[in-house]
């Protein structure tokens, strides 16, 4: 075991889980999170085409591909979009907390989409889901707090867009390379999150005039958070499993949460409903990634006639 791929993986995941961090500061700063998606996803995808440029990766996608890729870009936008809101409205526990029932949704989206049987089990792992949520809700001031509720509401449809672009990526990496989905992707979003701009009549240009901390900020977002993260994402599968990966990502909100009080302080600690909530649904998430694993594992095992069955 080569434990040097392992840190890297966990630095990935604490990359991403800053993501949430630069989100609140921007927020901090005035910036409206439209204009954060635009820009991010801006400097994502300029960044991977310098990359692809530098290392002669090929560009080629067939119609079909590029239809789907910039469709899937439309549905990272708005998850990115969702996400921010989140953040801007209450903080960035609550919004990487409920960002984790991703892979619920998951549960839910891969059979429609993929066309495979629903896993029944999962209903039980979705109500334990609930009950945490459940449990977080009534920790927090809604009833004074409309904002809270909106932010709730707008983290949750921002798993279940994450959900539907990794069901998607996850068909369109069998047959298209993982870089170049990645850049019609982020392309696909700047221009649907721009039109969104345009025709809502609620932004000026002066809206996206930034400043210099403003300007590092995104860099850090587009480039590091998005571009970087990426690439070292995809080359970390070559030496890790993904069932490896996948539960290791489970860790996101834990890392986020922590960064959050770093920085933030006293606007991040919650009540004592709120982490024994967010226990419930961190932790039924994993148990559920152990039992798949145990249930993949058992069918590899059964001869090929009752598989097929």
């Amino acid at each position: 075991m080569n434990y040097k791929h392992y840190l890297l993986l966990h630095f990935i995941i604490i990359i991403w889980g800053f993501t949430g961090v630069i989100g609140k500061e921007l927020a901090y700063s005035g910036m409206d999170s439209i204009p954060i998606v635009i820009i991010r996803m801006l400097i994502g995808w300029s960044t991977l085409l310098i990359y692809m440029l530098c290392t002669g990766k090929s560009f080629y996608i067939d119609k079909k591909g590029l239809v789907q890729t910039i469709g899937t870009g439309f549905v990272i936008a708005a998850h990115w979009f969702a996400f921010f809101k989140s953040i801007e409205l209450s903080n960035v526990s609550i919004a990487l907390i409920f960002l984790s029932t991703t892979a619920l949704f998951t549960s839910f989206v891969e059979p429609v989409m993929s066309k495979k049987k629903i896993d029944y089990s999962e209903i039980l792992t979705g109500m334990l889901v609930v009950i945490g949520i459940g449990v977080i809700i009534n920790d927090l001031p809604i009833a004074n707090n409309k904002q809270f509720l909106w932010a709730i509401l707008l983290a949750l449809s921002s798993a279940f867009f994450a959900a539907i672009f990794s069901v998607t990526n996850s068909i369109l990496v069998k047959k298209y390379n993982s870089i170049t989905i990645s850049i019609y992707e982020l392309i696909g979003g700047f221009i649907g999150i721009s039109l969104v701009a345009i025709f809502s009549g609620d932004y000026v240009v002066d809206d996206f005039m930034i400043s210099p901390y403003q300007f590092l900020l995104l860099f850090t977002l587009g480039s590091i958070c998005t571009s970087f993260a990426f690439l070292i994402g995809v080359y970390i599968m070559k030496f890790i499993p993904a069932y490896t990966v996948n539960l290791s990502v489970n860790m996101e909100p834990i890392y986020a949460i922590i960064l959050a009080l770093i920085f933030f302080g006293e606007s991040e600690i919650m009540g004592l409903n709120f982490y024994l909530g967010s226990c419930i649904v961190i932790g039924t998430i994993i148990i559920n990634a152990f039992f798949k694993k145990y249930k993949r594992i058992r069918i590899a095992k059964l001869p090929q006639n009752k598989k097929a069955s």
